[in-house]
């Protein structure tokens, strides 16, 4: 599938968004993740589904 360079530089921003993300939440403690998954998890950002 081909892509815009809009699309493949927004697609290559979020993939760079997404491993900082994963860096930060590795060295988090218990609380502070328990602490995210709550402010997440209130305003919907995750589903219980999940």
């Amino acid at each position: 599938m081909a892509y815009s360079r809009f699309e493949q530089t927004e697609e290559v921003q979020r993939e760079e968004l997404i491993r900082k993300i994963e860096a930060s939440v590795k060295s988090m403690s218990l609380r502070e993740l328990e602490a995210l998954y709550y402010e997440l998890s209130t305003k919907n950002y995750i589903s219980e589904r999940l």
